[in-house]
C-alpha cells in the first residue's frame, strides 16, 4: 500500500478518499492529470496487467489499483513501473 501511495503522489495524482478512510486493499486514485484511463488499460493489457477504471459518474475521474490477495510486492512494483512508462509516453 505504501508503494502505491508513494507512486500516486510522485506522479501528480491525488487520492479519492481522505486520509484515515483509505482502504488497505485497494487505492482509489483521483485522475487529477486527466489521463485516458481506457488507453492506460489498453497499454497495461499488452503487458498482462489491468487496473479498474472508475464506474458510474466516476468513470474516467478515478481508477483503482489493487494491492491485496495474491498480489506480491514485485507484482505491484511491475504494475507501477508499467504505468509510469505509459505516463512518460504521454
Amino acid at each position: 500500500m505504501q508503494m502505491v501511495h508513494a507512486w500516486v503522489l510522485a506522479n501528480g495524482f491525488d487520492f479519492f478518499a481522505e486520509a484515515g478512510y483509505r482502504s488497505p486493499t485497494v487505492t482509489t486514485v483521483r485522475n487529477t492529470r486527466g489521463i485516458d484511463v481506457s488507453a492506460l488499460n489498453t497499454y497495461l493489457r499488452q503487458r498482462g496487467m489491468l487496473i479498474s477504471n472508475g464506474y458510474g459518474q466516476l468513470k474516467g475521474e478515478t481508477f483503482r489499483i489493487a494491492h491485496m490477495g495474491d498480489a506480491t510486492e514485485e507484482d505491484v512494483a511491475a504494475l507501477l513501473a508499467a504505468m509510469t512508462g505509459f505516463l512518460e509516453g504521454q
